[in-house]
């Protein structure tokens, strides 16, 4: 089998990066969840850096994983893709963090699908941003490049820059494909009603036909993309439940308000797990291992606050989300308790979650006098999320702004 042009350029970018140990070089990274989004990103603007025709674009570019090896395969959807896109050997072909050498020289860093890199290394600089969440207002010293704006996926903010630069009207059909898939299931096929913008749209019709004026596509292939690549991503039954929590995952460090600080000490450490299974699945019918698992991954990422944002479809093929809430209550403090109040009364009061109570006693657990399984260490609250159409995008800004003050 041939290589792709696509697998033999991140090959070749690798290898050349690790014999320059990084000097000169710039490094394209997306999110820590590692989803497709953040992975197609981080290839097509590390591509579009490395054929930029003009002067002020460092060539040297090579897109990173988010992820560890170890993290890779709880991502079908992620590897399906890049197979497609002629990428089989992702471990030789793509620059994972394991490969970076202890003490390589590359200072300079793009950010793609996140504008915020926490506990920043004093001597790297962010020289890009391109992403579409909330912008936390930095890098404005030391990025050239800034694109923060609404999209339904990423991918169409670089394929947007890929569309406008020189030079960029060749792009690979393998690299085109990875782009599409990302674009496909972050957007649903761009759904109408969905999250998809005129971005998106403009995006997969010129990588679908470059000489397509229309940016509005009803393309059989690309719904049929939509549908496998969402079924790769919901097959997840295998998993165990710390592999459920680490798949799509990111951690945040809150400032926490004065009030809260003052009693709390410090910021909270808070992690957000997005899992696609419901609620029911995922407890697998009040298991005591799903508990001990699930606070074990707490103390292992040192958490006050978990949340697991739960999305999967009805029988009905309708979309459902729950989030499950948890709070380390320091041997029943008050200001744990505190905490834990004011997030639980900020969320039930978020219109934008329309967020039902349920019981834990639904998903086979015993009543407790908190009603709570995770054990007097823990203080948990679990809900139905009526509004789905908010998703982790929306749910990390709103904590900060509950627990921030």
């Amino acid at each position: 089998m041939s290589a792709s042009i696509l697998s033999q350029h991140l090959r070749e970018q690798k290898t050349q990066f690790l014999r320059d140990d990084g000097h000169g070089w710039t490094i394209v990274v997306g999110n820590e969840a590692g989803d497709l989004d953040s992975i197609a990103s981080s290839i097509g603007y590390a591509w579009y850096r490395s054929h930029a025709e003009t002067q002020d674009i460092e060539e040297k570019t090579v897109a990173l994983m988010p992820m560890p090896r170890s993290d890779f395969p709880l991502r079908a959807e992620n590897v399906y893709a890049l197979a497609m896109a002629g990428v089989h050997d992702p471990f030789d072909e793509l620059l994972c963090p394991e490969d970076l050498p202890p003490g390589h020289k590359c200072t300079d860093y793009a950010l793609v699908d996140h504008n915020s890199v926490p506990n920043p290394s004093p001597n790297k600089r962010v020289v890009a941003v391109i992403d579409h969440h909330d912008d936390d207002g930095k890098y404005y010293d030391t990025a050239s490049l800034r694109i923060i704006e609404p999209a339904g996926s990423c991918t169409s903010l670089v394929t947007r820059l890929l569309m406008s630069g020189s030079g960029h009207t060749s792009l690979p059909p393998d690299l085109a494909g990875l782009l599409l898939s990302a674009i496909a299931i972050d957007t649903q096929a761009l759904r109408k009603g969905g999250k998809a913008l005129e971005t998106d749209h403009a995006a997969a019709a010129w990588l679908l036909d470059p000489s397509m004026p229309g940016d509005v596509i009803d393309h059989a292939w690309l719904r049929t993309l939509a549908d496998t690549l969402r079924s790769k991503k919901f097959a997840v039954s295998h998993l165990s439940t710390r592999d459920l929590l680490r798949r799509d995952y990111k951690q945040y460090t809150l400032e926490l308000s004065p009030l809260l600080t003052q009693e709390s000490g410090g910021p909270a450490q808070v992690g957000l797990a997005t899992v696609p299974l419901s609620l029911s699945a995922f407890f697998k019918s009040g298991s005591a291992a799903v508990l001990t698992a699930t606070t074990s991954w707490m103390e292992e990422r040192g958490l006050t606050i978990l949340g697991v944002l739960t999305t999967y479809r009805s029988k009905k093929d309708k979309g459902r989300r729950e989030q499950l809430w948890i709070v380390r209550d320091s041997k029943g403090a008050p200001q744990q308790q505190k905490l834990a109040r004011t997030l639980f009364d900020g969320l039930e009061a978020e219109a934008s979650l329309a967020l039902k109570p349920r019981t834990f006693s639904r998903y086979g657990f015993a009543s407790t006098v908190n009603d709570s399984p995770f054990g007097q260490a823990f203080i948990a609250r679990v809900y139905k999320q009526m509004n789905t159409h908010a998703t982790r995008k929306q749910v990390a800004p709103l904590l900060k702004r509950i627990l921030g003050g």
